[in-house]
């Protein structure tokens, strides 16, 4: 019999608790302490709900905590104290890891324990223990996906069923896919930490977040849909990130993407990976990236890899990453708000307040005259 912790009995944290409760493989798992605030829900759990962290901490039979909450600081503190009882854990959490992946990998070391994080990227893709098998065989030269279901899931609503940005983003609450307040989805703040996470592990070297560019989709239209649909394009928002010699560009923005192309097949709540590695090639990595029973159900694979004894994956931080602005030239779809900021040498074509720009660096675009832009092509 293997005790567990779960720390949040929110959307995740149940479904977490719903599976092992309903699973005969994990017969040998017993969840015996919840960490939440309302002790009321004693009565559908079993009387096992505390809202005393130190409980769980100090009791000894207590072997792995998975940790559900979602919060940064005291998450980041119940983890790594937890570490440091020689407990195993597991986490959801992509704040926590995108910020202290490397300070988290170095104590679990220490401390001969486990620390797993499928979850914190993708929700129910297995992405993150592939990631670090290909990492160390391969060079990986790029990733690029969507991460986010809340975010997909709006663009899919607007792009096939015609609605508004305000509707689709009202569904996708009522779904449970968006937050009350979806500041964190809608300006690319969560897929930042989930591109940072995967870059770190591809790249063997800690990305800074802080350096992570990202424009959101708050000013998209049903006019910006349909023009990439009139034009052969999907519109798609996109975490992207690339490396050459140690210098990474790593971004999250809108992408007109092809009609064609495999990144625009993924609808609605679903995400998608591409690892473009210098062996394997193109992998891509597809699944259901938000919703209560994918993320839970990540985390409990992560459990029995515990169980099974599976060597823990890590990051050997061997590299120094240096996340740089922008250097490619693209074309950018940019729908202007005052034609006079936007210098006109970098214009291809204009039709009424929409410019395609020339093969430009992003840099040469004033962001101060444009409602919304989108990059053309991954």
């Amino acid at each position: 019999m293997i005790n567990i912790a779960i720390l949040g009995l929110g959307t995740v944290g149940y479904g977490v608790y719903d599976i092992i409760k309903n699973s005969s493989y994990l017969k040998k798992v017993k969840v015996k302490k919840i960490l939440d605030r309302d002790l009321s829900r004693n009565e559908e759990v079993g009387n096992i709900i505390t809202n005393d962290f130190e409980e769980i901490l100090n009791d000894d039979e207590i072997k792995v905590v998975v940790e559900t909450m979602g919060a940064l600081n005291f998450s980041y503190e119940c983890i790594k104290r937890a570490i440091m009882k020689k407990k195993h854990v597991i986490t959801a959490n992509k704040e926590v890891i995108a910020g202290h992946l490397e300070e988290l990998t170095k104590l679990k070391k220490e401390y001969k324990v486990s620390l797993y994080y499928e979850a914190s990227v993708g929700g129910g893709i297995p992405i993150i223990k592939p990631l670090h098998l290909i990492s160390h065989t391969n060079d990986i030269k790029s990733i690029t996906g969507i991460l986010n279901g809340t975010t997909n899931y709006i663009l899919t609503k607007m792009d096939l069923e015609g609605l508004s940005f305000k509707d689709a983003l009202r569904d996708a609450q009522e779904k449970g896919f968006a937050e009350a307040d979806p500041t964190n989805d809608l300006e690319g703040l969560d897929m930042v930490r989930k591109i940072a996470i995967l870059s770190s592990i591809a790249y063997h070297g800690e990305v800074n977040i802080k350096n992570v560019y990202h424009y959101g989709i708050s000013n998209v239209t049903s006019f910006d849909i349909d023009y990439a649909k009139s034009k052969g394009y999907i519109l798609k928002y996109l975490a992207t990130s690339q490396i050459e010699k140690k210098k990474a560009e790593i971004r999250v923005e809108p992408h007109f993407v092809l009609a064609d192309d495999l990144i625009s097949k993924a609808n609605y709540e679903f995400n998608i990976v591409e690892v473009d590695a210098n062996i394997n090639g193109i992998l891509s990595f597809y699944g259901k990236g938000a919703g209560r029973y994918p993320t839970a159900n990540a985390i409990v694979n992560d459990l029995i890899m515990i169980m099974n004894k599976d060597k823990n994956y890590s990051v050997d931080f061997k590299n120094k990453i240096q996340v740089t602005k922008s250097k490619t030239k693209n074309k950018y779809y940019i729908r202007v708000k005052n034609i006079k900021k936007i210098d006109q040498k970098i214009i291809e074509k204009m039709e009424r307040n929409v410019i395609i720009t020339k093969m430009i660096n992003f840099e040469d675009i004033n962001l101060d005259g444009v409602s919304f832009y989108a990059k053309i092509g991954k």
